[in-house]
């Protein structure tokens, strides 16, 4: 692949004969360096349901479980957890960063539809943000910057400095040959 062709979310189609982005056990079973998301994503889901949890039951422990206010807690128990829950678990089913190949096949999670090819020639730094919960459970976002402009962010992926090592040493490797 040409260094100057622009990147887009399809782009491993073209070179689909040679390497494909794997699922995670056929990764493994084939000992290609496959970083997937981090289960850290449901947290938000946890959260929300457990605060709105507890205040509808003291709502409810102290009669007022007739009252507009818990009605909502309900609404948002029964409708918004969920869709948080399946938001997150669609992330966590569908991130994922493989490299193999002379590339790095990048799949930012749904609702992208295809992963990106970048090809390890184009990519000048490798970079690795986390916040707090990143830092906690050793989870982050890692940023491919790519020659001559622009980046390449996947977030909530699980052992991020795991994958920037993976990537570095790949970029090295290719260019020692």
């Amino acid at each position: 692949m040409n260094t100057n062709q622009h990147i887009t979310e399809n782009s491993f189609l073209e070179n689909a004969d040679n390497t494909v982005l794997l699922e995670r056990r056929e990764a493994k079973q084939e000992g290609v360096p496959l970083f997937a998301s981090h289960w850290h994503i449901f947290i938000p889901s946890i959260v929300i349901l457990t605060v709105y949890s507890v205040a509808w039951v003291m709502m409810t422990a102290t009669g007022n479980s007739e009252t507009h206010l818990a009605r909502l807690f309900i609404v948002v128990m029964a409708v918004a957890v969920p869709l948080l829950a399946a938001h997150a678990f669609l992330r966590y089913q569908t991130i994922r960063v493989q490299v193999s190949d002379g590339h790095v096949f990048c799949h930012s999670g749904w609702p992208k539809e295809f992963p990106v090819d970048v090809p390890l020639s184009i990519i000048s730094k490798v970079e690795v943000k986390r916040g707090l919960f990143g830092r906690v459970f050793n989870a982050g976002t890692l940023v491919l910057h790519l020659v001559p402009q622009g980046s390449l962010s996947v977030a909530d992926l699980g052992q991020p400095f795991a994958a920037k090592q993976a990537i570095e040493e790949a970029i090295a490797e290719q260019s020692s040959l």
